[in-house]
């Protein structure tokens, strides 16, 4: 037996979204259990149902740190755009020195 991720959607424009899981044998079992348990009030018109060990997340979480700082994209990176810029002057100077 193994453990099944389920996720539904509503419509054809929504988006999948996690629901719960299912344990089954097989992936056409999981599909039936899956169905039973979270579209038996027409919750949903469309599932997915994928195997818990197919799912893969970063071990280093540092990794999904963003490297550079790309604030300029967004008008809110144009905030405090003087003390950016003595911050940026200032580790420049440190950066010169060492």
């Amino acid at each position: 037996m193994e453990t099944w991720e389920v996720f539904r959607r509503h419509g054809h424009r929504e988006p999948f979204e996690h629901c719960g899981t299912v344990t089954a044998s097989d992936h056409e079992m999981a599909l039936l259990t899956a169905k039973e348990c979270f579209l038996r009030r027409r919750e949903g018109e469309h599932l997915w149902v994928v195997r818990r060990s197919d799912i893969h997340s970063f071990q280093d979480e540092s990794l999904l740190e963003i490297a550079a700082d790309k604030s300029y994209r967004f008008n809110s990176g144009y905030r405090d755009v003087v003390e950016k810029r003595e911050r940026a002057k200032a580790r420049a100077k440190e950066l010169a020195s060492s």
